[in-house]
């Protein structure tokens, strides 16, 4: 070999391929530290955000705290257009909704002279009554609407009641206090949202550090921070959908037996009692068993590799009634009895048309509509930071988070339909190799070079699988596109569904109703991975970078979210934001909150050195890529330093 000829580079066998020293069928990847990391840093900033969005400011919180109120008091589920509010819950939250806070609050009033909370005294921590003590159970007789929210399913409101009345003595704590724990439920059950996202992303057969991305792009979205921050039935139903997410991951890859449709039915179940925008899951689901169908062909007869037919692979109408069925056995007997009784799936909440307060558009047409709903949609899904505008994103940010995704998902989708991905065995009830339980590597192509480097073992089996692939065992472009489509789905149906409904409003009041971005989240955990996807293709080489590119999105997201948020609520009128304001915001969140000043701070301290250190790990993470080995972290976790391209392989 001569001094100028390169020295052969070692493949990283162990990158493609499941561990060898795990029993068959346990082959799952063990979660990265930075994911950990990740997953602490989500908890932390929803925490903070619980402080900088003091009680009652969250999307319709004092309904959604009444209809736990009204169940630990035994209120029952009345009919539409008969639960009002209890007077314990309005004696507080009617300050915002309808009294003194209201034209700052819900009206951008600020601008017009009104007191920001940074201006107004606050009552005393240790002087703050509870639910009982301000009027209890008893519904106001003043004339106003009734709480809507008796239209949706009772999960979270019965799990929320269930979790007070087990929690000693909270019926005495302070109304905040109380709020503060319905809060720390929500938060509970957006924290694995991360987790969900990483293990989608490996199930799809991505490499560790974009399930990485994945894992962090979530905490990208500040609007999803504040909805998860606060009380609200949204929270379930985004647990539900990403854990739905997970299995229909495999499921596109081939997964079609019924132990795994009958956790895809729990998940639907799950989200069927959480909000109706779950009617949009039987056709992912549908749409996934399908694509899984086609996968599990060709996995099953790869032209060319010599092996005998194992038969056809049956067309998965069971898999796919088990999960659609069970989610509705869980969850469908509850807009089953609304149509009973009420005639609709979901009725009116009020009973009634209320007065609207949104703003006409005009002139009155379909493109008037269209244009606020596309650009609110937009807004409101990266920066829904007030009730309604202000406080907002920059809109040079939300122009460029939105072009980027977009861009990247359109890449996803691109590569996934011209690239050919590598025969895998397919998980049939009768054949259930390790396929989505073995580490989701052996799913993602190998890299070209690495091929021509290793040993020829080893480039003989890559050359046989390429030629079995090729030989027109493949899947169709089609087929290979819809697997990526299949997981930004519920994002789709659910701004179709929310358009419907829009679009019907308007053409009643000539108004821009429901139009609320905070929809989509549901679908956050297939768009992260989607998204993660496009960035390894768009980094090539350098896609171990992708977590530190995500993180730093993220950061740069959150930052401009919390200053538009504290320089409209947390600044007195007419004081700009400067760093030596900090102590001035602080020392006013601090004042609202529910828990001692410590404990504020102490969040907030935190949260930023969390931030910090997640970043370190992820550039230190990224740093080693280049030494061309394979080590293995103390958590057993085979960590990936190839330099090689990172080939996605969108199957």
């Amino acid at each position: 070999m001569t001094p100028e000829t390169p020295m052969p580079e070692k493949a990283d066998t162990q990158e493609n391929e499941p561990r060898r020293d795990e029993p068959p069928g346990s082959g799952r990847s063990k979660v990265p530290v930075l994911v950990l990391l990740i997953t602490a840093l989500h908890v932390a900033l929803l925490v903070t955000y619980s402080f900088v969005y003091t009680t009652w400011t969250g999307y319709d919180e004092a309904q959604h705290v009444d209809m736990v109120y009204g169940l630990q008091h035994g209120a029952g589920w009345p009919a539409p257009g008969e639960k009002m509010i209890a007077t314990g819950v309005a004696a507080t939250s009617d300050d915002f909704d309808r009294g003194r806070f209201q034209d700052m609050f819900q009206s951008g009033g600020k601008r017009r002279g009104s007191p920001s909370f940074a201006e107004i005294a606050p009552t005393p921590r240790g002087d703050r009554l509870s639910f009982d003590e301000l009027g209890g159970a008893t519904p106001v007789d003043d004339g106003r609407l009734s709480n809507q929210m008796i239209q949706h399913p009772p999960l979270v409101y019965a799990i929320g009641a269930g979790l007070l009345d087990v929690v000693a003595g909270s019926e005495h704590w302070a109304y905040d206090q109380q709020v503060l724990v319905l809060r720390l439920l929500n938060i509970l059950l957006l924290a694995p949202v991360p987790l969900l996202a990483w293990a989608a992303a490996r199930r799809f057969g991505l490499r560790r550090p974009l399930a990485t991305a994945a894992a962090a792009l979530p905490l990208a979205v500040p609007g999803f921070t504040r909805v998860g921050a606060t009380f609200n039935n949204d929270g379930i139903l985004i647990l539900a959908t990403g854990a739905l997410t997970v299995v229909l991951a495999g499921v596109v890859r081939g997964d079609l037996r019924r132990r795994t449709a009958a956790w895809a039915g729990v998940w639907f179940g799950v989200a069927m009692l959480s909000k109706a925008f779950a009617f949009a899951l039987p056709f992912t689901i549908a749409a996934a068993y399908l694509v899984g169908w086609r996968q599990a062909r060709r996995d099953q007869h790869p032209a060319g590799d010599g092996r005998p037919c194992a038969g056809r692979v049956r067309l998965p109408v069971l898999p796919a009634v088990i999960a659609v069925g069970l989610g509705v056995a869980i969850g469908g007997w509850w807009w089953v009895r609304n149509y009973l009784l009420y005639d609709a799936l979901q009725p009116n909440g009020w009973a009634t048309d209320p007065p609207r307060r949104e703003p006409l558009l005009l002139p009155d047409s379909f493109f008037t509509w269209l244009w606020y709903f596309v650009r609110t949609m937009i807004s409101r899904f990266w920066g829904g930071l007030g009730m309604f505008e202000p406080p907002q994103l920059s809109p040079i940010a939300i122009v460029a988070a939105t072009v980027t995704v977009i861009g990247l998902s359109v890449t996803a989708v691109v590569t996934a339909a011209r690239r050919r991905a590598p025969v895998a065995e397919a998980v049939t009830e009768d054949a259930p190799a390790a396929a989505t339980e073995a580490a989701p590597d052996a799913a993602v192509e190998a890299s070209p070079k690495a091929a021509t480097t290793a040993s020829p073992e080893a480039t003989a089996t890559t050359e046989a699988t390429t030629e079995a692939t090729t030989a027109g065992a493949g899947l169709g472009w089609i087929t290979r596109a819809a697997a990526p489509l299949v997981l930004l789905a519920p994002v789709f149906l659910a701004y179709l569904m929310v358009g419907q409904r829009s679009w019907a409003e308007y053409e009643r009041y000539t108004r821009g109703i429901a139009v609320q971005g905070r929809y989509l989240y549901l679908g956050l955990v297939g768009l992260a991975v989607v998204v993660a996807a496009g960035l390894g293709r768009s980094l090539g080489r350098r896609a171990r970078w992708a977590p530190s590119v995500v993180l730093l999105g993220a950061l740069v997201m959150q930052g401009l979210a919390l200053l538009a948020v504290c320089s409209y609520y947390w600044l007195p009128r007419g004081v700009r934001f400067v760093p030596t304001r900090i102590p001035d915001v602080v020392s006013a969140i601090a004042r609202w909150a529910p828990l001692p000043v410590g404990v504020t701070i102490g969040a907030f301290v935190l949260t930023g050195l969390l931030w910090v250190g997640v970043l370190l790990v992820s550039v230190r993470t990224a740093r080693r890529g280049p030494a061309a080995t394979s080590r293995t972290d103390a958590g057993g976790e085979t960590t990936e330093t190839s330099p090689q391209p990172d080939q996605v392989a969108l199957a």
